[in-house]
């Protein structure tokens, strides 16, 4: 039996911090904590590694440390400097805290057990580093794009800050890269100079464009149905018509943001069923505003909760729904839900979604024909006024992203007219043809750029000094006639290739499409298939590369605006221009390279399903 005098031990969850070994006394330099000890085959010989550089020193005890301390001085200043600039860009950029968090003794605290040696620095200094730092990775998107070895497509909106007021314009450039992987990034984030009218714009942007040195590179852009855009777009095709950098007169250039629609389409049809849905948001709104209502409710959550909760309290009976009602909305939820998947799927922006257009569209096309004509009459004056958007804007399917549907392995010819022919019947075929003539038109051009990139090639070759064969013969006087005189066969073969290849021969456009189509369904990446297939239709593999990097929403350009808010706060509402600029394009490009804007979490993006093979 324990003794009455003996302590009864306490565990009040603390004692794992109380039991802390004793840290023993050093005997070494403090040196070593930042060097390696390295084996050598001469065991009189000792050597050290900088942890940070890698650079290796002498060791040896007879010269003692000294040296490694001064190197490790000069390379830990440069380290801090570093660091310092790093983190506080993504202090500014990825958290979207202010500047003025350099100056708190937390952060201040946090940096010098995380770098002994750093410095205090302003937020004057902060910011100017933010500014560097963005310079430095502005220069490396800038290769980026230079090196796209594809054309690229552009998306473009505009935000308004509600604290200062300014309209903000973002553009965001999307390619397909060498490696065949889909990029995109944030080229401009800038407060506009009134009037924002469509002229002013395309000034904004044939500026950004000439800025980024991709003028000449520009393949489509993507934009909501704002009236100005449309103004905006007229001047831009203009402009790339002078400098010969615009596709088939621009036929193609513009593509209306396919989720914006979606949500005008249902906007117009929600309109006459304002009041079950205001029913169910003030009934929620209703339980939330009170505590006591809150607990209540989540008590007897597993019950049928609105109707129980409408037979015990008086006031709420007047958002209660009755059962036909409810049985409606469930209806109209399975209704809208494929809307929701569409704009889900349209929504992308790490997969390519011009090749989904089609089927998306279709789909949405087809509900609202069988909808109408079905057995739920309370949805057909819904679905009239929704159909009346919809033929306002996709009365013509879009021809530049119906060619980009054939380009997906799945679908190719034979799905746009089984699509067509469910909705037209005998009248498919004058869709189809346009369709197909339209994409044979961008095919063309794509082999005509093609041939005169070869024969410019060839004919440079021409104007050089005689070739190797050549300056042989004239050097031992051997005289060409002795060859067959001077007839040269090199021309006469390429005359023979060009016939050949005017005479029956079949594009590669019609190879594809006479090949059998993929598993409606299968789940393929279609940019890894097109990379695959780049041997053999090279130049359709080059229309495929720029038809597949088009974005058919606005999205990409629209996120931005979520970092513009946590930027441009109250407290932070008098940052320049260029500084919102800089912290906004940071945050993009640091996204892109892997970082996240929580600590410890990986990018939110990468949370993003690849919904490239979804089935609508």
């Amino acid at each position: 039996m324990a003794s009455s005098n003996t302590p009864i031990p306490v565990d009040d969850g603390f004692n794992e911090y109380e039991s802390v070994v004793k840290r023993q006394k050093s005997t070494t330099s403090k040196v070593w904590d930042e060097m390696t000890k390295l084996e050598c085959e001469n065991k009189n010989e000792l050597k050290a590694q900088c942890n940070h550089c890698k650079t290796v020193f002498s060791a040896k005890s007879s010269s003692g440390t000294s040296h490694l301390r001064r190197h490790l001085n000069s390379c830990l200043k440069k380290a801090n400097k570093d660091i310092t600039q790093y983190t506080i860009a993504n202090q500014s950029s990825l958290g979207g805290h202010s500047f003025r968090t350099v100056d708190e003794p937390g952060f201040r605290h946090m940096m010098r057990i995380a770098s002994p040696n750093f410095k205090n620095i302003s937020r004057h200094t902060a910011a100017r580093d933010v500014l560097m730092y963005y310079a430095k990775e502005r220069d490396r998107v800038k290769e980026e794009l230079a090196k796209a070895p594809g054309l690229i497509c552009l998306t473009s909106d505009n935000w308004n800050s509600e604290h200062t007021n300014d309209e903000y314009i973002c553009i965001t450039a999307h390619w397909v890269d060498k490696d065949w992987k889909l990029q995109k990034r944030i080229i401009r984030f800038r407060a506009l100079f009134p009037p924002y009218d469509g002229l002013n714009i395309a000034d904004e942007l044939v500026l950004c464009l000439s800025q980024w040195g991709i003028d000449k590179k520009i393949f489509s852009i993507t934009l909501d149905n704002a009236s100005y855009n449309d103004v905006m777009v007229s001047c831009l095709k203009n402009r790339f018509r002078a400098n010969r950098a615009i596709l088939c007169d621009g036929a193609f250039f513009q593509v209306r943001c396919c989720a914006h629609i979606l949500n005008l389409i249902v906007k117009a049809g929600l309109e006459l069923a304002d009041d079950v849905v205001a029913k169910i948001r003030n009934g929620i709104k209703y339980i939330k505003k009170s505590g006591i209502r809150r607990k209540r409710f989540y008590d007897m959550a597993d019950k049928n909760v609105l109707d129980y909760w409408a037979q015990r309290d008086k006031d709420y009976q007047m958002f209660a729904l009755s059962s036909e009602e409810w049985r409606n909305v469930a209806i109209l939820c399975k209704f809208l839900k494929v809307f929701y998947d569409v704009t889900c799927v349209f929504s992308g922006s790490n997969y390519p979604t011009a090749n989904l257009y089609f089927r998306g569209v279709w789909n949405v096309h087809n509900v609202l024909l069988d909808t109408v004509k079905g057995p739920y009459s309370f949805l057909t004056p819904m679905v009239k006024q929704m159909q009346e958007k919809f033929n306002k804007y996709w009365a013509e399917y879009s021809l530049i992203l119906s060619c980009a549907a054939i380009l997906d392995p799945r679908y190719k010819l034979n799905y746009v007219q089984y699509c067509f022919t469910t909705i037209y019947g005998i009248h498919a075929s004058d869709f189809v043809e346009t369709i197909l003539s339209n994409l044979r038109l961008l095919f063309d051009e794509y082999v005509k750029k093609s041939k005169s990139t070869s024969s410019s090639l060839a004919g440079s070759s021409n104007v050089s000094d005689k070739n190797p064969v050549d300056s042989s013969l004239d050097e031992h006087n051997v005289n060409s006639a002795d060859f067959g005189g001077d007839f040269d066969e090199s021309d006469d073969y390429k005359r023979y290739l060009n016939e050949s290849s005017t005479r029956s021969e079949k594009s590669q456009l019609d190879i594809y499409l006479e090949e059998p189509e993929l598993e409606l369904n299968s789940q393929i990446d279609v940019l890894d298939y097109w990379s695959k297939s780049s041997v053999r239709y090279n130049e359709l593999s080059l229309l495929a590369r720029n038809l597949l990097a088009i974005p058919i929403s606005t999205v990409a350009s629209e996120s931005a605006f979520s970092m513009g808010k946590k930027v441009i706060t109250p407290l932070r509402s008098s940052l320049k221009p260029k500084m919102v600029q800089a912290v906004v394009c940071l945050d993009d490009w640091m996204r892109a390279k892997g970082f996240s804007t929580e600590i410890g979490c990986k990018n939110d993006e990468d949370d993003e399903d690849d919904v490239s093979s979804i089935a609508f």
